[in-house]
């Protein structure tokens, strides 16, 4: 199994100058450094997932995590925290229904509120695994803490490795 793949910044090793300059300028090609136009959401991000678009890049306009790049994974975290909507409504539906049957028969109909039950646990699954992935989505676009301050240790560290060179010269 191959190692972790790390930034510039993040190594440890020895490198020399002419190996340092290689590896930035590599670096600098594959990571762009634009702005990102998250004004309008992308096209097929419509209803809840759009105003879940619109409420994030609102939160996002002092800070600079996202670039054009990142536009589909946005709409793709979008649409599922509309899904998760969804599916928590159809749960709630779901279990309410199950309680009033339930209400109405005294116990009695045992063999639909197995089926109703089977249905609800079906649909617990479905959203717990999108509850999985949206954390791990939030996670890769630097929504969640870990990802923010593993940001911001990457940052000061960039400063404190360019502070380092303008005093030795480097």
């Amino acid at each position: 199994m191959s190692s972790a793949v790390k930034t510039l910044e993040n190594q440890s090793k020895h490198l020399t100058k002419a190996e340092i300059e290689a590896r930035a300028a590599a670096e600098a090609g594959v990571t762009p450094d634009r702005e990102a136009d998250l004004k309008d959401p992308i096209r097929g991000v419509t209803g809840t997932a759009a105003t879940y678009w619109r409420t994030i890049v609102q939160r996002l306009k002092d800070v600079d995590l996202l670039d054009d790049l990142d536009k589909e994974t946005l709409g793709i975290y979008c649409q599922m925290l509309a899904r998760r909507d969804r599916l928590n409504k159809v749960c709630e539906r779901l279990a309410g229904k199950l309680a009033e049957l339930d209400k109405k028969q005294g116990g009695n109909l045992v063999a639909l509120e197995e089926l109703y039950t089977d249905k609800l646990d079906s649909l617990c699954a479905k959203l717990a695994t999108l509850e999985r992935n949206i954390a791990s989505y939030a996670d890769r676009l630097g929504f969640s803490p870990q990802s923010r301050t593993r940001l911001a240790q990457k940052r000061a560290a960039a400063a404190a490795d360019n502070q380092e060179d303008d005093l030795f010269g480097a």
